[in-house]
């Protein structure tokens, strides 16, 4: 049986053998750019379940809305922002 936990972050997490879920809300990044991201040991799969994100890996950007996903792998930079209101997501993490 896995391992379970539920760390206090941001959003919630849920982390098993192996991979870990998180659950975010993201807020809109107004006029300065969003928090630069890194998982240098982990890709990430992010999948949008509300709302409109803007995802900016390198110098590349997408718009992503409800069920949209993407993959970002490990150790790349990458930018997770609102376009309008507060967006939710799911992140799974497996390095």
């Amino acid at each position: 049986m896995p391992r379970m936990s539920s760390p206090p972050m941001r959003g919630s997490r849920t982390v098993t053998v192996g991979a870990a879920l998180t659950f975010e809300t993201v807020a809109p990044a107004d006029d300065a750019p969003a928090a630069l991201r890194m998982h240098p040991d982990a890709a990430t799969l992010l999948r949008v379940i509300d709302g409109l994100v803007r995802l900016t890996v390198g110098g590349t950007e997408r718009v992503l809305g409800i069920g949209d996903e993407a993959i970002v792998l490990a150790g790349q930079p990458h930018r997770i922002a609102s376009l309008a209101g507060d967006a939710r997501v799911v992140m799974a993490f497996r390095a």
